[in-house]
């Protein structure tokens, strides 16, 4: 598989999977769970990519990490993405030029 490939499984996994439904009802209305979430889903992240032979750097995985907590509280807490697929485009152009870098 390609490295983007390898970023968007792990994406699916931290952002669907490993996404407590506790986490799904809150990170709108909490910055402290909207890190946690961030967190997992760069953990996540990490550990897929790592299965499939990539090491991230430490700037990648900050830039994940911040961006994801930047982009969800638009859908979650300020209601400005009302669509799940631009929230999605947007974390997936975060891998995208994540992918391209490595």
């Amino acid at each position: 598989m390609t490295p983007l490939l390898w970023l968007i499984a792990g994406h699916l996994l931290g952002d669907f999977a490993f996404q407590s439904e506790w986490m799904a009802l809150n990170k709108g209305e909490s910055w402290e769970i909207n890190f946690y979430h961030a967190a997992v889903y760069t953990a996540t992240i990490f550990v897929v990519a790592a299965i499939g032979g990539i090491t991230l750097s430490v700037a990648a995985l900050l830039i994940l990490m911040i961006s994801h907590f930047c982009i969800d509280p638009f859908k979650a807490r300020w209601n400005l993405i009302h669509s799940i697929w631009i929230d999605q485009l947007l974390h997936l152009m975060v891998l995208v030029g994540i992918a391209g870098l490595l």
